[in-house]
């Protein structure tokens, strides 16, 4: 029989490794030892302030505490593409700010800007990457209204644990911003959405 300490443990990895997917997958590969914003994407880079006006777009606060990790980069290549290479995107720049609840919970509020990028290219392709895991299960897309704007919802279950990913456009349509949730609460859900504004 499984003692808590070795579930908790299951537990965690099991939400590392969904946040590893739901972020990671559109957040490009371990930070570079340099960043040229200007010079031409060869690779998936990320690295604290890479593109500091997305990193400007994400909240300063949420829980009543600042981000546990904040950065941003690009993403070029097929793999980390997926479905968006479909809709004729190149190359998608994004910034993320990673909240914990614990060490089996956390939330992380990201901006992904590219020529045309919709919400719900960003949900298509959250959705194709969850389809693809063999981790996830209960998959359940829904078009919810956020500020009068279309949004694009994917709840889903890894391991019994409550997943979601949120995303809808900017009020000034420039980036797609996009929740992203692990064993929170439905509150904890709607306060990142609020701290959007």
């Amino acid at each position: 029989m499984r003692t808590r300490a070795h579930r908790g443990r299951i537990a965690s990895l099991v939400v590392a490794s969904v946040l590893a997917w739901l972020v990671a997958a559109c957040s490009g590969a371990a930070a570079p030892a340099t960043f040229d914003a200007a010079a031409a994407c060869t690779a998936d880079q990320r690295v604290a302030g890479a593109y500091p006006d997305l990193e400007a777009r994400i909240p300063r606060s949420l829980f009543g505490a600042g981000p546990t990790q904040l950065d941003s980069g690009r993403n070029c290549t097929s793999t980390n593409l997926g479905t968006l290479a479909g809709h004729g995107i190149s190359e998608v720049h994004f910034a993320g700010g990673r909240w914990d609840r614990s060490g089996t919970s956390g939330v992380t509020l990201a901006v992904f800007s590219a020529p045309t990028l919709s919400a719900e290219w960003m949900g298509e392709w959250y959705e194709a990457s969850a389809r693809a895991s063999s981790k996830t299960a209960g998959l359940r897309p829904s078009r919810p209204t956020i500020g009068g704007r279309q949004a694009y919802r994917l709840d889903l279950l890894s391991s019994d644990a409550p997943q979601s990913v949120i995303c809808w456009p900017s009020a000034d349509g420039r980036v797609v911003q996009v929740v992203i949730a692990a064993g929170v609460l439905e509150s904890d859900i709607e306060a990142g959405i609020a701290a959007f504004g």
